[in-house]
């Protein structure tokens, strides 16, 4: 899968009140690949409103552990295939 996953939805300017059509749509999106989203992995998504192009921009990535490219400040993500154990106790004799 090649990610990140960028989508443009476009402002509807057909919609009517009370009907269903949804505000942003895009009725002809194609992928170069297939995608496929992995379960028990984390992704991170991101919505920006592009007022040039009275749009929508969706980005869909994967999520970067410990830091990630931006330097730092992302939550660090506990591997969904470990288990970790718990330290044992120390004893400390007095």
């Amino acid at each position: 899968m090649s990610l990140p996953l960028r989508m443009r939805l476009f402002k509807n300017k057909n919609k009517e009140k009370g009907d269903n059509k949804p505000p942003y749509s895009n009725s002809n999106f194609t992928v170069q690949e297939t995608v496929t989203l992995e379960a028990g992995k984390s992704y991170s998504c991101g919505l920006w409103k592009d007022e040039n192009h009275d749009s929508l921009n969706l980005r869909v990535d994967e999520k970067k552990e410990f830091g990630g490219s931006r330097g730092g400040g992302d939550t660090p993500m506990r591997d969904a295939n470990s288990n970790p154990q718990p330290e044992p106790e120390v004893d400390i004799p007095f």
